[in-house]
């Protein structure tokens, strides 16, 4: 195997900072210009990351750096998310599925459940504020009024945890420590005593949360005994610079996780990316100089050594994913993405995926970073984003978020909040909400919700191409107080399949009638993916609540927002609930801020929306041109660049083999001799292919691609059997 490519990092020299950003943007933009100027692909699954390799390696060590006793056990694998309360939210996941494995297994034998999902939050102080509950004034109550997100989560002080040991003869469960809570902790006390008692019981699992500080004083975890299964770590590893999020979990817990058939169970938007761990190994280095020196021999081999990177990438990160990129040739040379292409030693494709809809105008935008120093000064920067957003949605307020699935976390947190004592959520089936733990509710498919109860369970879901939807809604609204109805216009995830406009006709009725709010899940259909910003607006639709994401910082910074309206912003006041100014806190970088607005201001300057309908335009002519008489295709669905091809592969000799026929035409794809191209299917259903080009897509790229795609599509069962052993064989390398 040859070496890969090495590479040099370098600050950005202080003089050349604009006067205008803050030293925490600064320094993030400091990453985003050293990956640009590399070409160092950032949300690009398909790559042999090796800033994800090193931050593995990193967390690993940082478990036994705080719990020495552990170092016989070997390096934990690591999940990455988008911050620290997404990780819990994974932890509190594998936690869960493991209890609930553990003790569906156990009632097969005796009868009886051993083991509780009960989770128990222990916190001094705020570092679960918002997680599972929030609280509001209510009508209903002389004292303040929990309203639960997430069912059998409990939030407590150390003191009235060990109050509640102290009643309890048998405690087991899933047992979550803030930092504040083991900071605090000494050898002896009776908190200590309480967590040992917990733990000896052997049904119940612990989860540990680090932030920096923490870190940086060492923990007291010999002395009181605080061993856990599972390490949280959030983001002030990256100084509240840069999304970032991770779990540590024992080795025999994670491969639940990436045994066959888990593979997408646990994945999270926006990771693996560069910018999330490249700026926590900047700042590991700055803030923790000792540590990060020890670690850089470990670390730097991860640059040049391509077999070595490959092991470590699926030893402490994703077998599954590891496998996937040595099948498809994509771990055996440096690889460099810019633009519309990701270079692979001299082999270029064209990246029709663009990290599922993020593309704008491609990877690694060369002016990006002199744009976003370019902007007003930093005061105004926000102001003029809440404007703009207002006049493109009508919504006038808005929280940020770092992912997807956060942005609908927080809308359904609002609309509950909000709606209280109303607690049904409607839900579409074929809709994908994400998947953290209630992001899940909007997530149709029960898959991604197997041994993870209780979740929130006040959820109906509808089928929305049913001849008697319309019917089933009325019926709905007329036996049920709905708090929320959630919906995407166009189902990306489940087969890019637009909403009959009888059943949004419906859905404007039963708002006006009952008062349940309306939220709109534009992660894939907005930033202008379909033509305008957002798709409500061609539809004429209003909604009380809607999310964005993908596009907002061009492929650079996981950002997204939550917009809502008038009526809930008046209703959380009134309640005196603080969620909406929480999350603002929390989740507002300055970057994405400056990011959001420099895509705004530039589609403003280029009238995208306009670009993005004639480049929809053309791609649904010369599809239709290209694949003409090809038996496999069934349907072409093109809304703006939200593309999806189904496919027929129910009777062919590949599918009566066992094989999926779609994922070996992505591969054909990708081999394709004039011009390679990458195109992804939909989740939950493979047999649809799902394409989301860069918004200013060419019309000679747009003609290659079309190709491409109808040559892949004629090509003889005997080559296609042969590209997938090729690949078999590769990945099991």
């Amino acid at each position: 195997m040859s070496p890969r490519t090495s590479r040099t990092f370098a600050p950005i020299p202080a003089n050349r900072a604009s006067s205008a950003l803050n030293s925490d943007t600064l320094s993030a933009l400091q990453t985003c210009e050293q990956i640009i100027r590399l070409k160092i692909p950032n949300l690009l699954r398909l790559y042999l990351n090796p800033f994800v390799a090193q931050t593995c390696v990193a967390l690993a060590e940082m478990v036994p750096a705080l719990w020495p006793g552990l170092r016989d056990e070997g390096r934990r694998p690591s999940f990455l998310a988008n911050s620290g309360e997404e990780a819990l939210s994974g932890a509190i996941k594998l936690a869960r599925y493991t209890q609930n494995v553990r003790s569906r297994n156990d009632a097969g034998a005796t009868g009886v459940r051993e083991f509780s999902p009960t989770v128990y939050l222990i916190d001094n102080g705020r570092w679960f504020n918002h997680f599972a509950s929030t609280s509001i004034d209510s009508d209903l109550s002389e004292n303040r009024v929990t309203v639960e997100f997430l069912p059998q989560i409990v939030t407590m002080t150390t003191s009235e945890f060990v109050s509640r040991l102290e009643s309890d003869e048998e405690p087991h469960g899933i047992l979550v420590l803030s930092p504040a809570a083991t900071g605090n902790a000494q050898p002896g006390d009776q908190f200590c005593s309480s967590v040992r008692r917990f733990c000896a019981s052997g049904r119940s699992l612990m989860i540990a949360c680090v932030d920096r500080e923490r870190f940086a004083e060492g923990m007291k975890t010999q002395e009181i005994g605080l061993v856990p299964e599972i390490v949280v770590f959030d983001e002030t590893f990256t100084m509240n610079q840069v999304p970032f999020g991770a779990f540590t979990a024992r080795r025999d817990l994670y491969e639940q996780w990436t045994a066959k058939g888990m593979t997408n169970f646990h994945s999270t938007t926006f990771q693996p990316n560069t910018i999330s761990t490249m700026h926590f190994l900047k700042c590991l280095q700055e803030h923790s100089a000792r540590f990060s020196d020890e670690l850089q021999p470990s670390l730097k081999p991860l640059l040049v050594d391509s077999e070595l990177l490959r092991e470590t990438f699926r030893d402490l990160f994703s077998p599954a994913l590891a496998r996937l990129i040595s099948a498809v040739s994509h771990d055996s040379e440096d690889v460099t993405a810019s633009a519309h292409y990701v270079r692979i030693g001299s082999k270029l494709y064209f990246d029709g995926v663009g990290g599922v809809a993020c593309s704008l105008r491609g990877h690694n935008p060369a002016t990006w970073v002199e744009e976003i120093k370019g902007l007003d000064t930093a005061g105004n920067i926000r102001n003029e984003v809440s404007q703009r957003l207002a006049a493109l949605t009508g919504l006038q307020h808005h929280v940020p978020a770092v992912s997807g699935a956060a942005a609908v976390e927080h809308a359904l947190k609002l609309a509950l909040a909000a709606q209280f004592p109303r607690s049904v959520i409607v839900a579409l089936k074929g809709g994908f909400g994400g998947k953290t733990l209630l992001a899940l509710s909007g997530t149709s498919k029960s898959f991604y919700r197997e041994n993870l109860d209780p979740l929130y369970a006040n959820v109906l879901y509808l089928d929305p191409f049913a001849e008697d939807a319309v019917a089933q809604l009325r019926l709905i609204a007329e036996t049920t107080s709905i708090a929320v109805i959630q919906l995407e216009l166009i189902q990306g995830v489940g087969g890019v399949r637009e909403l009959p406009d009888s059943l949004l006709d419906c859905i404007q009725g039963v708002r006006q009638r009952t008062g349940a709010l309306l939220f709109v899940d534009e992660i894939q259909t907005g930033m202008f993916r379909t033509g305008s910003f957002v798709r409500s607006v061609d539809k004429s639709i209003r909604p009380d609540l809607l999310t964005i994401g993908k596009g907002t910082s061009d492929m650079m910074f996981p950002f997204a927002f939550t917009l809502f309206s008038d009526r809930i912003h008046s209703l959380l006041k009134a309640r005196q609930n603080t969620l909406a100014s929480d999350l603002e806190k929390r989740y507002s970088f300055e970057l994405g801020y400056r990011a959001m607005l420099n895509t705004l201001r530039r589609a403003d300057r280029d009238d995208v929306g306009s670009q993005v309908l004639r480049a929809g335009q053309q791609f649904h002519e010369a599809l239709t041109r290209h694949l003409s008489g090809i038996a496999v295709v069934k349907e072409v669905r093109c809304y703006g660049l939200l593309i999806g091809i189904e496919l027929n592969c129910q009777n062919s000799l590949l599918q009566r083999l066992g094989l999926n026929a779609a994922q070996l035409y992505l591969l054909q794809m990708m081999n394709h001799r004039d011009c390679p191209v990458l195109i992804g299917f939909c989740q939950y259903e493979p047999h649809i292919l799902k394409f989301t080009p860069p918004l200013n897509v060419t019309d000679p790229e747009v003609e290659a691609v079309c190709k491409t795609i109808a040559d892949t599509l004629r090509t003889s069962t005997v080559k296609m059997l042969l590209t997938g052993f090729s690949a078999l064989l590769r990945g099991r390398k």
